[in-house]
């Protein structure tokens, strides 16, 4: 088990989602990040969207090549990983944009990675997240960098 792994694991996830105008992301790399029957869970909205992680994929590929999305830039805030023998479960509070400004104040919003070690890597094996909204707000503690 080491924390270095899933920091690096979750840094590559942030990294590889993210994109400036005028280039793509690695949609290959994003794919191997997961495992092959991983699933993915936005709650942000109504209801649950789930997604595979190809469907993940062909869903930010179609909003990059109808121009819908021209940029992206999501980072880690905070940080929570525990163990246990070869799974972990990450806590991650995130900031997001849709433009390459730093602005103060960008949207937020937790997600809970669940990792699973398998020949000798970490993948990701569950990730579920919800943007912050006025009904749900993150708490002071989780603004500050974790861990």
């Amino acid at each position: 088990m080491s924390l270095l792994e899933i920091d690096h694991l979750v840094a590559d996830f942030y990294s590889t989602i993210s994109f400036k105008a005028g280039t793509l992301p690695d949609y290959d790399h994003l794919l191997s990040l997961f495992d092959e029957q991983s699933i993915l869970i936005n709650n942000s909205f109504g209801k649950p969207l789930r997604f595979t992680p190809t469907e993940y994929v062909r869903g930010l590929e179609g909003q990059v090549a109808d121009g819908t999305m021209e940029q992206y830039m999501q980072r880690e805030l905070f940080k929570r990983t525990d163990f246990f023998g070869k799974v972990a479960q990450r806590l991650s509070v995130y900031e997001y944009s849709f433009n390459d400004a730093v602005i103060k104040g960008l949207p937020k919003g937790m997600c809970f990675l669940q990792c699973i070690q398998t020949d000798g890597k970490w993948k990701i094996a569950a990730m579920i997240w919800n943007d912050e909204n006025e009904n749900y707000l993150l708490p002071e503690e989780y603004l500050i960098l974790g861990e």
